[in-house]
């Protein structure tokens, strides 16, 4: 503390004041007026260490919610994106890839960014042969667009099956087709 000798509140609330003698705190107290030695006394010098912690707390407890609420924000822009319409506009083999294109339309009333998984189902069994999953950009309000992707197969007779869309992937982490989770009325 760089402060002038003299009476101030005693920053252990042990007193209504106790002594700085311009360097450190002293022994030396008052309460109503009435002057005494703190039988206590002074260990070290207790403002430094008041101030700290309260900082100290604040500080962890920021660096604990802000990440939690940005993560929990993504999440939910990824489960519940914007209304929809989605069209598998190709799927074509050719012998080496599978060319997928999914047409998209934003319903909603924002600009929204949308994520849609396809499996690739083929012959025989309508087994999933491979899957994928296409990113839009921004999408604005009652526009389409298109999202292309080419999938390594040899498969020949394939149906791409759109199995969800969500929103923007939390962070870029493809976290697989996730579907909101729909409340029952009592």
């Amino acid at each position: 503390m760089d402060s002038p000798q003299g009476w101030y509140p005693d920053p252990l609330g042990r007193y209504d004041h106790r002594w700085f003698n311009g360097t450190s705190w002293t022994a030396d107290v008052s309460t109503d007026g009435v002057r005494q030695v703190d039988p206590l006394g002074i260990t070290s010098p207790p403002q430094a260490k008041r101030r700290r912690w309260p900082w100290l707390v604040l500080a962890v407890a920021l660096m604990l919610t802000i990440p939690a609420v940005t993560l929990g924000r993504a999440v939910q822009r990824f489960i519940n994106p914007n209304p929809h319409e989605v069209v598998v506009a190709q799927c074509s083999p050719d012998g080496t890839n599978i060319s997928i294109a999914i047409d998209i339309t934003n319903l909603g009333d924002k600009t929204s960014q949308f994520s849609i998984f396809v499996e690739i189902v083929g012959e025989p069994l309508r087994q999933v042969v491979r899957s994928a999953t296409l990113t839009t950009d921004g999408v604005r309000p009652e526009r389409s667009t298109r999202v292309t992707t080419r999938v390594p197969s040899a498969q020949q007779n394939v149906e791409c099956v759109i199995v969800a869309v969500g929103g923007e992937l939390p962070f870029g982490i493809d976290l697989g087709p996730v579907e909101p989770i729909r409340m029952n009325a009592p």
